[in-house]
C-alpha cells in the first residue's frame, strides 16, 4: 500500500485473532473484532470509515493477504499506484483488478480474462481494441473492491451476513447483483492490474442456487432498492433480465458488451 507519503490515503486494519497495538505508521488505524465473520468485519470497517469526514473519493476493502501485480511485459513499477491512477481517470462506480486463482494451470494471471472474453464472444461483442484498463462486468472477486463514494452514499453496502452459516461467498453475490441492478456498466475490472490471494483458509463456501439468488433479486427489489432507482426505466430493465437469467445473468448480461461508464453519467 505505501507510507503515509507514498500512499495518499488513510488505513484501517481490523484484526480478530488479537488486537494490534503498533503506532508507528500514522496513516494506519488497527481495530479489533473478535466476533466477525467476514461480511461482518468488513462491515466494521465500512462503519468505521462513513463515522469519519468521508472526504475520499475511494473506499478500498480488500482482504489481508492481497497481492497486487501487473500483467507480463508491462512496464507497471508500481501497480498500487496505477490502479488508483486510473481510479482517478475513469471514476467507476466499483472497480477491481482482475482476479486470478493460482491453482489454474497455464497462466493463472489471464483466467479470469479468458472466461470473460468467452462470454463476451459468445454474446456477439465488438472485440476490438480496448481504449480503456477497465472493462465492465457482473462478475467482480471480493478480494479487493474499490466502491466510489457515490455508490455507498447511494446505499451498495453495507454486506448482507444472513447467509453467513451457508456460505461466506453469498453476501457478494448480493453486492453484485445490487450493482448489475444500480450502476450497470459502471462496475469494472482492470484488465491489466491482477491480485492473488497469497493464504486460503477455511470457511463456510458453498457455490449459489438459483433459487437463492433470485431470492436476493427479490430482497433488493422490495427493501433495498433506494427510491430514486425504483422508477428508472434501465433499473426495471435488469431487475427482469436478473429474473429471466437467474445465475446465468453472469455470462449472458449485456453489460458485458458495454463500454465502461463514469458513475456521474
Amino acid at each position: 500500500i505505501g507510507n503515509a507519503t507514498a500512499c495518499d490515503c488513510e488505513v484501517m486494519v481490523l484484526s480478530y485473532k488479537r488486537p494490534c497495538n503498533d503506532t508507528s505508521l500514522r496513516h494506519v488505524e488497527y481495530l479489533y473484532d473478535p466476533s466477525t465473520t467476514w461480511s461482518s468485519g468488513r462491515n466494521v470497517l465500512y462503519e468505521a470509515a462513513m463515522a469519519r469526514d468521508q472526504r475520499s473519493l475511494y473506499y478500498i476493502i480488500m482482504d489481508d493477504d492481497v497481492q497486487l501485480e501487473a500483467k507480463d511485459k508491462l512496464n507497471i513499477p508500481n501497480p498500487w499506484r496505477a490502479f488508483e491512477r486510473s481510479l482517478l481517470l475513469y471514476e467507476p462506480a466499483i472497480a477491481a483488478p482482475t482476479w486470478t486463482d493460482p491453482e489454474v494451470p497455464n497462466d493463472p494471471r489471464v483466467w479470469f480474462l479468458r472466461v470473460l472474453y468467452s462470454y463476451r464472444r459468445k454474446l456477439g461483442c465488438e472485440l476490438s481494441a480496448r481504449s480503456s484498463d477497465f472493462i465492465p462486468v457482473v462478475h467482480f472477486d471480493a478480494a479487493f473492491d474499490a466502491f466510489h463514494r457515490d455508490s455507498l452514499r447511494a446505499g451498495i453496502l453495507p454486506y448482507s451476513t444472513e447467509y453467513d452459516d451457508v456460505s461466506w461467498w453469498f453476501s457478494q453475490r448480493k453486492v453484485q447483483i445490487k450493482a448489475e441492478i444500480m450502476f450497470r456498466g459502471r462496475v469494472v475490472t482492470h484488465t491489466s492490474i491482477t491480485c492473488v490471494n497469497a493464504k486460503h483458509r477455511w470457511y463456510p463456501k458453498a457455490v449459489i442456487s438459483n433459487k437463492i439468488l433470485l431470492s436476493m433479486v427479490d430482497e433488493i427489489e422490495e427493501r433495498e432498492l433506494p427510491e430514486r432507482y425504483k422508477e428508472s426505466t434501465s433499473v426495471i430493465s435488469v431487475l427482469q433480465e436478473w429474473k429471466e437469467h437467474g445465475t446465468s445473468h453472469y455470462h449472458k448480461s449485456s453489460t458485458l458488451c458495454l463500454k465502461p461508464l463514469n458513475i456521474a453519467l
